[in-house]
Parts: structure tokens; sequence; C-alpha cells
């Protein structure tokens, strides 16, 4: 039996596929749509690439899919929000935080912790960004970042927004991240 043909028709096949370019791609593509739905989503571009939760996290109770995590509490007439989320995929071990300690409905907040710390360690409204396989952390400062409501629904338990700013490195020395093209659409405390 003559296999040429078929392997012809391998190696052309192949060939094109080697050739595919993503370029064509729009750039938002690799992202999340910005939506206000409640579709659990986030994601942004950290100095460029597209950033999303991926991978799992294991510990004693067994392992958990990474996606974005959101709780909202009221203290007193403030409404404080915390979004977490973790990329472990590969070589990569990452953790990203927005926090908000007032908020108060549709509109822009500005960075105001300066503080060191991902979570609890001061109050105010941040970015934060971990990679833990390089022992880096990045934290905005305050008015080097900003985050957009868009929606927020406190009977469905739905908030939505955008975000984005430039995060210095904790370590001194190294520089900064750019968040940018930020967005999420999440139910909280579920």
């Amino acid at each position: 039996m003559n296999h040429l043909p078929m392997i012809t028709g391998l190696l052309a096949a192949l060939t094109a596929l080697a050739g595919c370019d993503k370029t064509s791609v729009g750039p938002q593509s690799d992202l999340p749509a910005a939506t206000a739905t409640g579709a659990e989503t986030l994601g942004f571009r950290v100095d460029g690439a597209a950033w999303v939760p991926a991978g799992q996290r294991c510990g004693i109770y067994g392992c958990a899919d990474n996606r974005v995590e959101a709780s909202s509490h009221l203290s007193g007439r403030r409404r404080f929000l915390l979004l977490t989320a973790a990329r472990t995929d590969g070589s990569r071990n990452e953790s990203f935080v927005l926090q908000i300690d007032s908020l108060a409905g549709p509109g822009v907040y500005r960075a105001t912790a300066g503080g060191p710390g991902a979570t609890g360690g001061e109050s105010g409204t941040k970015l934060y960004f971990t990679d833990s396989r390089r022992g880096r952390q990045y934290q905005s400062q305050p008015g080097t970042a900003s985050i957009t409501i868009t929606a927020i629904d406190t009977v469905r338990d739905l908030v939505a927004g955008t975000f984005e700013g430039q995060l210095p490195s904790l370590r001194a020395g190294e520089p900064a991240v750019q968040i940018s093209s930020g967005r999420f659409d999440v139910l909280y405390n579920r």
C-alpha cells in the first residue's frame, strides 16, 4: 500500500497549522467580556500579557479550581468589597486582590492604601498582585490605580467594573508592573 499521499497530506496539514498566526485575533479576545450579569469572571493584562484565573490550589481538604472569589460586608455605613483570584498553571503561582473599603455605588474609586499586605493589613482601596515563584509583590499606591464600578446590585449581590493602574514593587529597586484592561463581573458572598 502506498502511504505517500497520506503522509504528504498530513505534512501539509501540519505545515499549515505551524503557520497559524494569532495576530488576527482581537486584542481583548483572551480576556472575558466586560459584562454586568453575574458571569463570575475576572481578567486583565499585566505588562501587556493576558491574565485570568487558572489552574488549581490543593490543600489538606483536596483540590479546587482557581476562580474569582468575591465578598462584601457592611461595617456601619461603609460597604467593603474584596475580590481575590489565583493562577497556578504551569510555572505560574500568582495571586490578585482588588479591594475597596468604602463602596457607595457606581463610580470611580482611586487607590488610597499605601502599606504592604494583600488583605486585611490595612484598609483602603487597592490592587495587589504577587508572583510567588519569583518572590515578587506589587501593590498600588495612593493615586496609582483606579477601579470603576459600572454596576452594583445589593439585592442580587452582583458587582461589575473595570480597573487599571501601575503597581510598584514592594521590594526596593524592582520595576513596577502595569495592570490594564481589567474587568470583573461577580456575585459576592456565594
